[in-house]
């Protein structure tokens, strides 16, 4: 490494490894306000490499046997930060964090969303309560897996991803969703298993694609009949929420009945006979 001394690099490896993230992110923000910052980038990053699959394989200066969070949230930050004529941040089209595979706190990078190719993105049981902001439509985002984690509130930002298609929040701390959830026309899977929402929209008429929808293991009392209009849908799960009995095994029955046919769960006709207001 021109111009880089041994020592330098061990010092810097190893406040990014054991550092708290208050200094963690004044020493990144110092970096980034070096002029030779993309030249300081490449050589940091050097070793590093693309896999088949979108993911980044950690190499060279991020090369880490202990597996540390800390050091996983410095290599995405700086790479969210690092120019657009920095060829390797246009490379990365998936992100994951587990905590099965990483030691040490997590703090989600602030400035993952601004990753120009990102597509999927899994944050599972990392503790994170919250998504840092994203300030822009987003239209390459298809797949978002935040499972088992402390999400409280349905995260906004995640509205801004018209072309999402994959959502998994099951086992967060969700009470409600937002009425804005149809503006997701293009989702085919929503998994909302394990947390506390006692209702859900009115509204789901405009949500054509989704063909799998798991609501199990919440507080639900009440379905709205909006669901019956989900021509694509194919899987209703329902189980362990407080409605009555009746109405799970009636959706039940017409899970099993349809799938066996091959046919949409809910046609208009079906709707039309039998649900006059509300399950």
């Amino acid at each position: 490494m021109n111009n880089w001394h041994s020592e330098l690099i061990d010092k810097l490896q190893y406040i990014f490894v054991r550092g708290v993230y208050q200094e963690i992110d004044a020493l990144i923000a110092a970096l980034h306000d070096k002029n030779n910052f993309e030249d300081l980038c490449e050589k940091l990053f050097r070793g590093c490499s693309i896999a088949d699959n979108g993911y980044l394989v950690p190499g060279g200066f991020f090369t880490d046997e202990n597996c540390s969070a800390s050091l996983q949230y410095v290599m995405y930050e700086l790479l969210s930060r690092t120019p657009d004529t920095f060829l390797l941040k246009h490379r990365v089209t998936r992100v994951k964090f587990v905590r099965s595979r990483l030691n040490g706190a997590f703090r989600f990078p602030s400035k993952l969303f601004s990753l120009p190719r990102l597509q999927a993105l899994t944050v599972r049981d990392m503790g994170i309560n919250q998504l840092p902001t994203i300030p822009n439509v987003n239209k390459t985002i298809t797949v978002i897996d935040l499972e088992g984690n402390e999400i409280g509130i349905f995260p906004d930002g995640l509205l801004r991803l018209p072309n999402l298609s994959i959502l998994n929040l099951a086992y967060n701390k969700i009470e409600e969703l937002p009425s804005a959830l149809c503006r997701l026309k293009r989702l085919r899977v929503l998994s909302l298993k394990g947390n506390v929402i006692g209702r859900i929209p009115e509204d789901w008429h405009r949500m054509q694609n989704l063909r799998v929808l798991d609501l199990s293991m919440n507080r639900l009392k009440v379905v709205p009949d909006s669901l019956c209009t989900l021509g694509a849908l194919k899987d209703l799960r329902l189980s362990f929420n407080d409605l009555p009995a009746s109405i799970e095994a009636y959706w039940e029955r017409s899970i099993t009945k349809e799938c066996k046919r091959g046919q949409n769960l809910i046609n208009s006709n079906v709707s039309s006979q039998h649900f006059k207001g509300s399950l």
